[in-house]
């Protein structure tokens, strides 16, 4: 749970994330959402990058979706940036998914990747523990893998 300090600290890494100069963008653009079901799924078929952005910690505690790349959004942003290019092979049209715990964070770094120019960025909002969409990964019985830092 980000509280305080913390999450203003996320917030202003995150904002570092943003290009200076951004491409206009659709005022009525609607970001795309998936369900944790359906973004395991689409991972197991090779059709979207799923990418689980909580912190170690919270890895530590309930594990990583088994389809998906632990990339904590709690970095350096350079580091964060290139850890995404390199699950998307430096693709910046390879359709990802975000997962976080809740949908909160998944959707903060959803606008943020499109504004750095990943055209097709998808929020997994139920999260791993349930969010504002759903239930949750864990609690659907999603597979998960243990993290370790040595991975």
């Amino acid at each position: 749970m980000i509280t305080g300090m913390a999450a203003a600290a996320v917030f202003a890494g995150a904002c570092l994330l943003v290009p200076a100069e951004l491409p206009a963008q659709s005022a009525v653009a609607v970001a795309p959402v998936l369900g944790a079901r359906e973004a395991h799924a689409a991972a197991l078929a090779g059709q979207v990058v799923l990418v689980d952005i909580r912190t170690p910690g919270e890895w530590r505690a309930t594990g990583v979706p088994a389809s998906g790349h632990a990339i904590t959004m709690h970095q350096a942003p350079e580091a964060f940036l290139r850890e995404i290019s390199a699950a998307t092979s430096g693709s910046k049209s390879r359709p990802i998914a975000l997962i976080c715990a809740t949908g909160n964070r998944s959707a903060l770094i959803q606008t943020i990747l499109r504004q750095a120019g990943y055209t097709d960025v998808a929020d997994v909002a139920e999260g791993m523990s349930g969010g504002r969409r759903g239930d949750g990964w864990i609690k659907a019985g999603l597979p998960v893998r243990t993290w370790s830092a040595s991975r």
